[in-house]
């Protein structure tokens, strides 16, 4: 099952050499806020760089994150420090 892989990879790679774990509720309550929490910045910069995108695209599906949600929230708080030409490709395609 690619969804079931999908999901362990996100939780594994945010979390791997976090000291606090964050769920995957919890990101997707983030990234619907449209705000950063400081105490998780780190992971969401994993989630858009280090996260495959088609696991990230499965994410946003399970997590009822629309794509221009994701889009905006990329171009604002992510990109700036941490630019991902991969997803930025995806942005233009869907």
């Amino acid at each position: 099952m690619l969804y079931n892989k999908s999901m362990k990879t996100i939780d594994t790679t945010v979390n791997i050499s976090m000291k606090y774990p964050v769920s995957e509720k919890k990101l997707s309550e983030i990234i619907k806020s449209g705000k950063t929490d400081n105490k998780y910045l780190a992971h969401i910069f994993a989630l858009f760089t280090d996260v495959p995108a088609p696991d990230l695209l499965a994410f946003i599906k399970k997590y009822d994150i629309s794509l221009p949600a994701i889009k905006k929230y990329y171009f604002k708080h992510v990109k700036k420090f941490y630019p991902n030409a991969e997803l930025e490709n995806v942005f233009t395609f869907k």
